[in-house]
């Protein structure tokens, strides 16, 4: 089966994904950041095959994408002091933090850790899917593992679209870059991929002078 791709947002666009993301299908939307493909997180055979379409390592955890509400964390990720810090500063936005998981679930996509990699992108297309789909995706940017991130959709699909089963364009993203992936699992947290939200201001809302950064955003996973 084929991807079926809108040109466009719309509330049958919308249907259509959460449908084929409820039948453990994968598909590409736009973050703030890049363009992403997802799976339902309560569907392991979707997990599981987002790592086989991207090609990466499934001891590599993924991240997931929640509702733009704190409280929707609740029964996935336990956030640090530094964790809610950040996310109470920052808001719903280019970011990627990295908390202890809750007890009572697992998932392929934490790779057989007790960490998890939390989004809030504010994007409306998304938090819309979220919201009728119920739960959080499982996500990474839509590209083949080591090949660039794509800022549209069309280079989404040129990397990875035969794998998925729904796509929607919803235009260039903002940002064009990976978001800011901080370890808040550690003291003190450091930044593990500095995107599109620098070091400095990360560090600033933490309360340090500076902040170790692993590495930073170009091709990504």
């Amino acid at each position: 089966m084929g991807v079926t791709i809108a040109s466009e947002p719309s509330p049958d666009s919308i249907a259509r994904t959460v449908a084929a993301l409820r039948e453990g299908g994968l598909a590409i939307l736009a973050t703030d950041t890049v363009y992403g493909v997802a799976a339902d997180i309560r569907r392991e055979d979707a997990v599981r095959a987002l790592y086989e379409a991207k090609g990466k390592d499934p001891g590599e955890p993924l991240q997931l994408l929640f509702p733009a509400d704190p409280s929707s964390l609740a029964p996935y990720a336990r956030p640090s002091p530094d964790a809610g810090r950040l996310i109470d500063a920052f808001g719903p936005g280019p970011w990627t933090i990295i908390t202890p998981a809750a007890g009572g679930w697992s998932s392929p996509a934490l790779a057989g850790g007790d960490t998890v990699g939390v989004r809030m992108p504010p994007v409306p297309t998304l938090q819309a899917v979220l919201e009728q789909l119920g739960a959080p995706l499982a996500a990474s940017s839509a590209n083949r593992h080591g090949d660039p991130s794509p800022a549209t959709c069309a280079q989404a699909l040129a990397s990875i679209g035969e794998r998925c089963a729904a796509a929607i364009d919803d235009g260039p993203t903002p940002h064009g870059l990976d978001s800011s992936v901080i370890d808040c699992s550690v003291t003190p947290p450091r930044i593990l991929r500095e995107g599109a939200l620098p070091a400095a201001t990360i560090a600033g809302h933490l309360g340090l002078a500076d902040i170790e950064v692993v590495r930073r955003a170009g091709v990504n996973g």
